[in-house]
């Protein structure tokens, strides 16, 4: 009886090796190519990355930089929070790290400028190092350079009002979009927008009818060259909860109606965050349809598709 035992051991535990060492493998896929090799979406929305980007955790705004060399994106929730980033070293992606700028869980929302080297962070993070942490997020700035990411400085007033502002987003020219629930706005939450000029943001302002209600947007994705905004509102006539909507901007700088951007991308769960990549192909998106709040992206031609004709 020993003999036999001791004999069927070793087939035993060579299978055991084998199936740890595909589980391994499986735990950590070589990613290569665009987008992290994953296979594009169409018209219909998938979750991006299922099992590296989003998992059993709270996922949430994500950036590519403008060569696709490397990937930003928040998690929380998960024994390590805050924003990461995944490079491509030698044509293979990095596992996910936290961000070198990241102060870990007191960052979420955050958005990758369009020259592809400043990013502008919404976050609790103490003003001094030992200070305590900010009851309301306000907006921050780091840039990459030859050396890395600068320390993350904070804008001034008027930009962060001591109130909660976030989800800032950025044109080429530097103007600055951004939701806040200061005081004096027209409802739980506005979008805003203030203009660089001299190198410095010195005045805000509401982007009031027929972009901010007194129903709560938030989330604002400018596009680069300022043509259309797409903000969450839960208003009245949408899908349920928080909904995407997209207006784009006529001549002479007004805005047209924000229009509903249907149930591609809507459902009665909660839908945020927006982004479109910078080569325009692909617009990324949070969602908690699934139960679990996870990244989702689309073909980004549903923005062209919803343009009014008068602007084509």
């Amino acid at each position: 009886m020993v003999k036999v035992c001791t004999l069927s051991f070793f087939p035993l535990l060579l299978t055991m090796m084998l199936v740890s060492h595909c589980s391994n493998h499986q735990d950590s896929p070589v990613l290569k190519g665009p987008y992290l090799g994953q296979n594009p979406p169409g018209t219909t929305p998938k979750v991006f990355a299922p099992g590296i980007i989003s998992t059993g955790a709270t996922e949430g705004a994500s950036s590519f930089s403008n060569d696709g060399q490397f990937y930003l994106f928040a998690r929380a929730r998960s024994a390590q929070e805050g924003i990461f980033i995944m490079e491509q070293l030698n044509g293979v992606w990095s596992k996910p790290h936290l961000a070198p700028f990241s102060a870990g869980k007191h960052d979420w929302d955050f958005m990758l400028a369009p020259d592809g080297k400043t990013v502008f962070v919404a976050s609790g993070r103490p003003i001094r190092e030992g200070g305590s942490p900010l009851s309301n997020h306000q907006i921050w700035m780091s840039e990459r350079t030859d050396e890395g990411w600068s320390e993350p400085r904070l804008l001034p007033f008027p930009v962060n009002s001591g109130q909660h502002d976030s989800y800032p987003s950025v044109t080429k020219e530097g103007t600055l979009y951004f939701f806040s629930r200061r005081g004096g706005g027209l409802g739980h939450g506005d979008i805003y927008r203030s203009r660089k000029i001299n190198d410095q943001y010195t005045e805000v302002e509401n982007l009031s009818e027929p972009i901010s209600t007194v129903h709560h947007e938030v989330d604002p994705f400018i596009a680069p060259d300022e043509s259309y905004l797409v903000f969450c509102s839960d208003k009245p006539g949408g899908f349920g909860n928080e909904d995407f909507y997209i207006s784009y901007r006529k001549e002479g700088g007004s805005w047209t109606v924000p229009r509903n951007m249907g149930d591609k991308v809507n459902s009665p769960y909660q839908e945020y965050i927006p982004y479109v990549t910078p080569d325009g192909k692909y617009f990324f998106f949070t969602s908690n349809k699934s139960g679990n709040r996870d990244i989702y992206w689309i073909d980004a031609t549903i923005i062209e598709e919803l343009k009014p004709k008068e602007l084509k």
